[in-house]
């Protein structure tokens, strides 16, 4: 069952567009489980996130993530999540995988740091206008 999603999401392809940069290290996704990188962050918002790997996720795993952030927002230039994945699929880049995740659980300031983030790329936006 397809449910609509409550909140904006925040993409990285705009983040990026608006800087006139490429720098995927800025949003590496960490499985800390295996402290490896699986991938990078395509968007996201306060109930969770859609990365893209170079291989599929299996559905309903749950994973502790790290993702890091372009900048230092409250101290801290990284999320912390628990996360468990949804679906994954192929990527329109078919050499790619793309994996909906529902964060379960929210470390310190977890939302304000993703408000932060759109009021950032709001600001950007407006200015560069």
């Amino acid at each position: 069952m397809d449910e609509q999603r409550q909140n904006q999401r925040w993409k990285t392809a705009e983040y990026f567009e608006r800087r006139g940069t490429s720098d995927l290290k800025k949003f590496d996704v960490i499985d800390l489980n295996i402290n490896q990188s699986i991938g990078h962050l395509i968007d996201l918002n306060s109930d969770g996130m859609r990365l893209q790997s170079e291989e599929a996720m299996e559905k309903g795993v749950i994973f502790k993530l790290k993702i890091d952030l372009p900048k230092e927002i409250k101290g801290s230039d990284q999320l912390v999540v628990d996360a468990r994945s949804l679906w994954s699929k192929k990527d329109e880049n078919e050499e790619f995988y793309q994996t909906g995740f529902e964060f379960l659980s929210k470390f310190p300031f977890h939302d304000e740091i993703i408000r932060l983030l759109f009021e950032e790329d709001i600001t950007v936006q407006t200015v560069e206008k």
